[in-house]
């Protein structure tokens, strides 16, 4: 298996590439699960790594694909998805070319199946690791070849060529001894050829093959052509072979009539539940599933499957797609729910489900099979060459759902399972996810009326909001709001807003969101698996962030994080958590109020209370480790909240994990901070405040840094903590200040001094002086500003900070106008620092020197300076931050005073981009920059400068 671009091959290298790349081309353009491409390269006894290894893999494939136009291998949760023209894949070619010869005339057939023959080269997956992709789809992917071979062969003797076929046919009949169509296509080639009385040998030959291998006499068709022969008839015309692999084409005249001559006496089922009125959007998904089941589809049942968390409209849109199809499928379709997730119901067993069928098709109830496999014989027999629709809705799992497929090609199959059921292969997955505001709103308009939405539309927004887009959530809510007239929207968005409510007012009549959840929850527990998985959910619950990692979920479980990923599998699979990205989670609102209310009911407070904790010091522990790495002289942060963590932090090993860390956790972390408030962990909310401050602080995240600061001021206030509260009014302050609230800032700063000066933490109180002399700086307040960073180089008792104090002392004279002294205070400041080994922190400083100089008049040495902070920057594995986006800036200015302004200007609209990418200036700024020859300074840099 090959991958070839421009004439040469481009790879895979290793056969376990090659499996992963030949799963994908399986299956072109659908979602492979993580788990089918693992079993794919190592089967049912896969090695610890193998999540990291595929991982690993596709990366490698995306590198050779690099070199294939129109192809995209696409992370697509649960697994990946390769996007290309199936054309431009052999097998499909081939298949491509079989369909173009069926259809063609006598004198073309034979040309376009020797060319999709070409296609062919060696076993099927030859060269992959393993096993069983060649198990699983090697038997039928050389079948499929057989069957081109064997119509290519009966094209020629179409055309009375019988001397290849005759020279062909003893080799593969040697190979295949037990292939009747071929074994008819030479004594048809015999016949054609004069010699009857070999053909008819070749018969007996055949006859005795099968009767000693198989126990059987030939087939009808077989024993026709021999009866022929007996009587000298004209030889015979090959039947034409049955379709596989390809699209199924259309029938000769002769089946056609007797298709319809057999429908004539036939029952017609029509069983699909009459159509949801409320019924809304879902453009998308109804017409993947439409085009799953209504297209030419390959020589197999067409399977879809509709999945998604309870609630979420499946089975809507299954029945929706039903009727829309009904005339696709002429001889009937056939619907049973099969509960599932049905509350307080018992799914269906197969074998009930057949009988239903049978039924259905017109066998006697007497005559109805017991035995699950002769009943699922029987309707496959019933079922075969008609065109019928077959509805499997709320399907438990896969070997509830295997019984009841039909065999016929000309059949298609609709599931719905909160499950996604990855094991039918060529099946079409379509994952439902919960409704756009739009649609939301639209469904409750269609169910209370769109003037009860129109006249109060903050009132139905807020409504969907706390629904989550839920439809079964807002189909309960409407009909709450359609059976009382005389409420308001508003009222029912009030009963809503109680967390603690919610799930009691989302119920109507005998339909529950509650029942729905509990359904599927009390389904994971018919094992030790499902036991713990169940627990796993309870527990994810408790924490309020939008998702959550692997890791972080280990240790909120208490688990190993192998344990841990295999038990959050379960939930994903069950529907009850999300997977957004590989190893990242997620629950819908409303499922974590019911996880929540479960952890409440079977989880004791200690319990909860010390998973929760388990989870905070995980996350406090890679804070701790990212200042390490950001800010070494931050470290005394680490002191705050326990000495000792009873979980590891991630290791952070560049600043690109740092970043990524930061844009993965930063809602999460502020969600733990704020959740902590008022409880016992509230110490451990302010510790991950302190440390989680300096990232933040260090990416340009400052009004992350407000909220995450408002929050821990929250959670000190029952610490009784004088030092905590200390640290964090003073980044809050901070924070204030970085966004442009100086006055403000001052003030929560001025605090925080007056309580370290009690404690008597000069060196904390030192820090506070300097950063109350850049809130006064901004301020326009030069004097008091100078005189505060004075105050801080006397108090201030290392190296260190008296070297940062010094640059922030020669911004102050850049802005009052004393440049000679500006620039004096940043050459001391940037000496020191070097000294004392603050590589990042020389980088800063020397960027504001370099400022200093343009100011006095020296463009050249900023320009200098400027490119040297950008190299040493970068050269550190910094970037993509305000600092970068800053010195971008002042390189600009010094070029453009240096008559460069076309450089000036891209280097503008590139630090206008990291500005903007972190949220430091609107869209509006941005295009100004963007679009102006000279643009003014943003605001957020003449503020720091």
């Amino acid at each position: 298996m090959e991958i070839w671009s421009g004439g040469r091959s481009l790879g895979p290298s290793t056969a376990q590439q090659r499996s992963v790349l030949a799963m994908l081309l399986l299956h072109p353009g659908r979602t492979v699960p993580l788990d089918r491409l693992v079993e794919a390269v190592w089967g049912q006894e896969p090695p610890p790594s193998a999540r990291n290894a595929i991982q690993g893999y596709v990366s490698r494939l995306r590198r050779v694909l690099a070199g294939v136009p129109e192809a995209e291998l696409a992370t697509s949760p649960p697994g990946y998805r390769l996007d290309l023209d199936p054309l431009r894949v052999d097998l499909y070619l081939s298949r491509h070319l079989v369909e173009r010869a069926r259809a063609a005339g006598q004198d073309e057939a034979g040309a376009l199946l020797r060319r999709a023959l070409d296609l062919w080269s060696g076993p099927p997956l030859a060269g992959v690791a393993g096993e069983w992709l060649r198990e699983t789809f090697g038997g039928p992917l050389e079948e499929e070849r057989l069957a081109a071979v064997e119509e290519r062969i009966a094209a020629e003797l179409r055309l009375g060529l019988c001397r290849e076929p005759l020279a062909e046919l003893p080799v593969l009949i040697g190979e295949h001894p037990l292939r009747e169509r071929l074994a008819y296509l030479l004594m048809a080639a015999l016949h054609q050829d004069g010699r009857r009385a070999a053909a008819l040998e070749a018969y007996r030959d055949a006859r005795r093959r099968l009767v000693d291998g198989l126990g059987i006499e030939p087939g009808s068709e077989l024993q026709e052509l021999h009866q022929r022969i007996l009587r000298e008839e004209p030889e015979a015309e090959p039947p034409a072979a049955p379709a596989t692999g390809g699209p199924v084409e259309g029938p000769v005249e002769g089946r056609v009539e007797a298709r319809a001559g057999a429908k004539m006496g036939a029952t017609v089922p029509a069983e699909v539940p009459a159509a949801v009125a409320s019924f809304t959007g879902r453009a998308e998904e109804v017409a993947r599933v439409s085009a799953a089941l209504a297209g030419d589809g390959p020589g197999a049942v067409r399977i879809c499957q509709i999945s998604g968390i309870g609630g979420v409209g499946k089975s809507s849109l299954a029945i929706h797609v039903a009727h829309a199809l009904a005339g696709h499928y002429p001889d009937g379709q056939l619907y049973v729910d099969l509960h599932g997730a049905s509350p307080q119901v018992a799914p269906v067993d197969p074998v009930e489900a057949l009988g239903r069928f049978l039924r259905s098709l017109g066998v006697a109830g007497s005559a109805v099979p017991t035995d699950l496999e002769e009943a699922a014989g029987r309707f496959r027999s019933l079922t075969v060459g008609r065109r019928m629709l077959v509805i499997l809705d709320n399907a438990r799992d896969a070997a509830q759902v295997r019984p009841l497929l039909p065999g016929s090609p000309t059949c298609a199959v609709l599931i719905t399972s909160r499950r996604m059921l990855t094991s039918f292969d060529g099946a079409t997955q379509v994952s439902l996810d919960v409704l756009p505001d739009g649609d939301a709103l639209a469904l409750l308009g269609g169910i209370v009326g769109d003037g009860r939405i129109a006249a109060e539309p903050a009132a139905a927004a807020e409504v969907v909001r706390l629904c989550g887009g839920l439809p079964l959530a807002l189909c309960l809510a409407a009909a709450r709001l359609r059976a009382r007239p005389s409420w308001q929207v508003s009222a029912l968005a009030g009963r809503l807003a109680s967390a603690h409510r919610r799930l009691d007012e989302l119920r109507a009549d005998d339909r529950g969101l509650r029942a729905s959840f509990q359904a599927g929850y009390q389904d994971l527990k018919s094992d030790a698996d499902g036991v713990a998985a169940a627990r796993m959910f309870r527990l994810l619950g408790l924490l309020d962030g939008p998702d959550l990692g692997l890791p972080a979920a280990a240790a909120l479980a208490g688990l190993p994080e192998e344990r841990a990923q295999r038990l959050l599998d379960l939930l994903v699979d069950a529907r009850l958590v999300q997977e957004r990205a590989p190893d990242r989670y997620n629950l819908h609102d409303l499922l974590r109020l019911f996880a929540r209310e479960r952890a409440a009911e079977e989880e004791s407070e200690p319990a909860r209370r010390q998973a929760v904790e388990r989870a905070l010091h995980h996350h406090l522990a890679t804070a701790r480790t990212a200042i390490e790495m950001l800010k070494p002289a931050y470290t005394w942060r680490t002191e705050v909240g326990p000495s000792s963590l009873t979980r590891p932090g991630l290791a952070l090993e560049t600043n690109e994990d740092l970043r990524a860390w930061v844009d993965a956790e930063e809602d999460n972390l502020l969600a733990a901070v704020g959740q902590t408030r008022g409880t016992p962990a509230a110490g451990l909310g302010v510790a991950l405040a302190v440390t989680f401050a300096v990232p933040l602080y260090s990416t340009g995240r400052w009004r992350g840094l407000l909220a995450l600061s408002e929050a821990a001021l929250r959670a000190a206030e029952h610490t009784a903590e004088p030092f905590d509260e200390a640290v964090v009014l003073g980044d809050l302050g901070w924070a204030h200040v970085c966004v442009g609230n100086q006055i403000v800032g001052i003030a929560h700063m001025n605090r925080s001094l007056a309580i370290h000066r009690r404690l008597g933490n000069k060196r904390r109180a030192a820090a506070l002086l300097d950063h109350l002399g850049i809130a006064y700086r901004g301020a326009g307040r030069f004097d008091e500003a100078a005189d505060h960073h004075r105050q801080a180089i006397e108090l201030m008792d290392d190296r260190y900070g008296q070297g940062a104090i010094l640059t922030h002392l020669g911004l102050v004279y850049q802005r009052a106008g004393r440049f000679a002294e500006a620039v004096e205070a940043g050459v001391r400041s940037v000496a020191i620092l070097e000294e004392t080994g603050a590589a990042v922190d020389a980088v800063i400083a020397l960027a504001n020197l370099a400022e200093a100089y343009r100011l006095a008049g020296d463009p050249g040495r900023a320009v200098a300076h400027h490119r040297e902070v950008l190299a040493r920057y970068r050269a550190a594995g910094h970037g993509g931050d305000y600092v970068e986006a800053e010195s971008l800036w002042g390189l600009g200015q010094a070029l453009s005073e240096s008559g460069e302004c076309d450089e000036a200007r891209r280097l503008w609209r590139r630090s206008a981009a990291i500005l903007h990418g972190l949220g430091l200036i609107s869209a509006e700024e941005r295009h100004s920059i963007d679009n102006d020859d000279v643009p003014a300074v943003p605001e957020v840099i003449q503020r720091m400068l």
